[in-house]
């Protein structure tokens, strides 16, 4: 009896992806971030404490760098709301202060690490795609909801505060400073004050006082 291709059941392609593996694996990653540092981690070390064999790991992740920058993706730091938020300041001081506190090590570390090393440009522009744009962007929708219900000024260069919130994170940790409690508060009250920086292309004009 001949049967109708459109009455056939299509064969699944394989079995389902252990979901459970993946989850091991991209825990033992953030894990070993922290606690080795991107350069000493290795895909071997990672199946090691995951429990899973290097071959799961690469039908999953192409590299180390894929692997990374998925499991920082996909951590909750990583995730956004799809709503617009209805409290944009308070939102943006709690990502701050999680940022600061969970991410910004590890930022650095892997951002350092693919800056020295001139063999990792595709891994960097991987961690660009997959950590720092959805992060910054975050923050820069937030900023802009705060214009939409009049709690920033429109005249708020957003992309140049966003770079302030974010780069201050980095930069105490590159110089080793402790942030302070209320830091993400003051320094969004900072920018809420909207006093734009001094242009310095544009020459000064200087006052000559008269005397007769």
């Amino acid at each position: 009896m001949k049967v109708a291709a459109d009455t056939a059941v299509a064969r699944p392609p394989g079995r389902p992806r252990d979901e459970r593996a993946t989850q091991a694996i991209t825990e033992a990653a953030l894990r070993q971030l922290g606690a080795l540092g991107y350069a000493r981690m290795s895909m071997e070390s990672i199946a090691s404490e995951a429990g899973v064999a290097r071959a799961t790991i690469y039908r999953r992740f192409k590299d180390k760098a894929d692997l990374i920058t998925a499991a920082i993706a996909a951590s909750p730091g990583g995730r956004f709301p799809d709503q617009p938020s209805d409290d944009p300041r308070a939102d943006l001081i709690v990502y701050l202060e999680a940022f600061d506190e969970r991410f910004g090590e590890s930022c650095v570390e892997v951002i350092g690490t693919l800056l020295g090393s001139r063999e990792e440009l595709d891994a960097l522009a991987l961690h660009r795609q997959r950590v720092v744009e959805p992060r910054t962007g975050y923050v820069r929708t937030l900023l802009v909801r705060a214009q939409e219900l009049g709690e920033l000024g429109t005249d708020i260069d957003v992309d140049l505060a966003v770079q302030m919130l974010t780069g201050s994170v980095l930069a105490r940790r590159v110089s080793g400073i402790r942030s302070a409690p209320d830091w993400a508060r003051r320094a969004i009250d900072m920018i809420s004050t909207g006093e734009q920086p001094l242009d310095h292309s544009v020459p000064r004009r200087r006052t000559v006082t008269r005397r007769d």
